[in-house]
């Protein structure tokens, strides 16, 4: 059972409750997400199975996208509605408009100091559990995108309450999102609600309850809805290799392009790919180290990152 099963995460669970659910149910041992979801938070999850867990990497990099949540004049111990109110101000003259305003500051690339209560790790120990034992360390600051940040509605009140959506890079924290442009207010702020919509072209709406998997498995036809793994790494070119070439991919051979059939347009130096056979069966993961313009037929085309047969 080799591929990737698209799960929608219900409120309460945390992403390795998931994960240990579908292998009870997919009766596997190989099963893994691609990047955790906070257990507040619902939506997308990626869970690889069997041989795809040696892709999860070429999966984390893709940006995620979430509709959330953010409630201002308040904010808390954890950044989101599960931790204890330390500050609370009335916001009731924040207005639709400064809203925007500051969510226009906040896109593009800017630095963001992971929370206290995340799974990054400092000095070998997760920072979570460093924060269940009452510390605080100071956390290096991080780079980070955020290609979108949208107002979908605004509730006036004494504590506004402002429907949001995001995209943005790999490392993201929406709470911690949410705290800055509190904090930038004037008034705190906190997030309130949070799922996530969108995993690079992977979305919510093909996903399943772990309810949905539970009926299926139960009638026999959980592979009609698990991902094959030529599908895994949509946002990666395709090249093609002649047939009887996959015994050298295989055995970790260098391919020149006497061995290749198809090679994508405007291929890159540098550019991941992945390596199919005639019939579309994914054989590898691999670095371009040639141009598709330039491509020497002399010169070694690729680098292998993993190799799946």
């Amino acid at each position: 059972m080799d591929g990737l099963l698209l799960i929608d995460k219900p409120k309460g669970s945390t992403s390795h409750d998931v994960v240990k659910r579908i292998r009870q149910l997919l009766k596997i041992r190989k099963a893994g997400h691609t990047g955790t979801l906070d257990p507040l938070a619902t939506g997308l999850l990626l869970i690889c199975l069997g041989r795809a867990t040696k892709l999860t990497r070429f999966l984390q990099d893709l940006d995620k996208t979430y509709q959330g949540q953010i409630i201002f004049g308040m904010t808390t111990t954890s950044l989101n509605g599960q931790g204890k109110v330390v500050e609370e101000k009335d916001a009731s003259s924040l207005s639709k408009d400064k809203v925007e305003e500051l969510f226009a500051r906040f896109r593009g690339k800017i630095i963001q100091t992971p929370p206290m209560l995340s799974a990054v790790h400092w000095k070998g120990k997760r920072l979570y559990k460093i924060a269940r034992d009452g510390l605080e360390v100071e956390r290096p600051p991080r780079k980070i995108w955020i290609y979108e940040l949208e107002l979908l509605d605004f509730i006036s009140n004494r504590h506004p309450k402002v429907q949001f959506k995001v995209r943005c890079s790999k490392g993201t924290y929406v709470r911690s999102l949410c705290a800055d442009v509190g904090k930038v207010s004037g008034f705190g702020a906190y997030q309130a609600a949070l799922c996530r919509t969108k995993v690079g072209s992977f979305d919510l709406k093909q996903a399943r309850t772990l309810k949905d998997l539970e009926e299926i498995v139960n009638h026999g036809k959980e592979e009609e809805i698990i991902c094959s793994l030529r599908d895994v790494l949509p946002h990666l070119p395709l090249v093609k290799v002649k047939p009887g070439v996959e015994k050298m991919v295989k055995w970790g051979r260098p391919l020149y392009l006497s061995h290749l059939d198809f090679l994508p347009q405007e291929l890159g130096k540098g550019n991941k790919v992945r390596l199919c056979s005639q019939e579309g069966e994914l054989l590898a993961v691999a670095i371009s180290l040639q141009e598709e313009s330039h491509f020497c037929k002399d010169k070694i085309g690729f680098k292998y990152l993993r190799v799946l047969i």
